[in-house]
């Protein structure tokens, strides 16, 4: 079965009777000094939790190595190296193998078959499949792999039985471009125009408030994936626009002495949003490059 992630796919043998895995990853180096795992989360398809094997060239003598390593919360915050540690899993056999043999090297694009036998829990067939790569290990301790949306993503879960796959919303393009659409209309474009007509502020109000829902369903969709920064300024994007379209409910009329106050506070939210809003990529700027608007708030 390919997997929707790094050309990796995996093959296994599942026997009912005694609740026996035989499962084959296949997967690639992206380093000569990296490193290849896959492993499987007992409780939800997330890196976190994950009983993972992992192959590497043992730095002292080059040849390829296979350990266990348990993926608890401080790998994920990276407080401390990742150490080998027995798996708390019916981990019956393991061994690894390069593809073509004992002469095969380990190099960017080489190709790395990883097996394990498990014993499953009785009566439960479906696992949470978890897989990625490093470009380097730090004596026996794999590094953080990429960060892309891709290598964040490599996550399946399917049924060992029936070989059904759970659906894993892999292609989100479509929901990613209208997203970041409605977000560059609504908080770019007519937010600002909102200064000029308030029916347009708050229709602009109404759509950047789809569009951030959207970005939160995409980030529930996405599990393991993470825009800290994006979901920091889109936050702060929303409330400030929040902010500048609830003045409108009590702008003062233009004989009040407060009028003034209240000009000074909307003038001055509405820039702060702008700034914001450059961060973001949502509308340009002279003197700072833009982002992207297709991560997850």
């Amino acid at each position: 079965m390919n997997l929707p992630t790094q050309q990796g796919s995996i093959a296994w043998t599942f026997h009912p009777h005694n609740s026996t895995l035989e499962l084959v990853f296949f997967g690639t180096f992206i380093s000569p000094s990296g490193w290849v795992g896959w492993g499987i989360n007992p409780t939800s398809p997330e890196m976190t939790g994950t009983r993972a094997l992992i192959a590497f060239p043992d730095p002292n003598t080059g040849q390829l190595v296979l350990l266990p390593y348990i993926l608890d919360p401080t790998v994920k915050l990276q407080k401390s190296p990742l150490l080998s540690r027995p798996l708390d899993i019916h981990l019956l056999s393991s061994n690894a193998a390069m593809y073509g043999g004992k002469m095969a090297t380990i190099h960017n694009g080489a190709t790395i078959q990883i097996y394990a036998t498990l014993k499953l829990q009785s009566n439960r067939t479906k696992i949470h499949l978890v897989w990625n790569r490093g470009l380097y290990v730090q004596g026996y301790s794999p590094t953080i792999h990429p960060t892309t949306s891709t290598d964040l993503s490599s996550i399946a879960t399917f049924d060992v039985l029936s070989g059904s796959s759970a659906p894993q919303h892999s292609d989100l393009t479509m929901l990613r471009v209208i997203h970041g659409t409605m977000n560059a209309i609504s908080w770019g474009i007519l937010l600002p125009m909102g200064a000029i007509t308030a029916r347009i502020q708050l229709f602009a109000f109404v759509l950047g408030t789809v569009g951030f829902a959207i970005g939160i369903r995409l980030g529930e969709m996405s599990p393991g994936v993470e825009y800290r920064l994006h979901r920091k300024l889109g936050i702060a994007v929303f409330c400030l626009g929040a902010l500048q379209t609830l003045a409108l409910l009590f702008r003062p009329n233009t004989r009040n002495k407060f009028r003034k106050y209240w000009k000074s506070y909307h003038h001055f939210v509405g820039k702060s949003k702008e700034e914001k809003m450059r961060r973001e990529g949502l509308i340009g700027s002279s003197d700072k490059g833009s982002s992207g608007i297709h991560n997850h708030n």
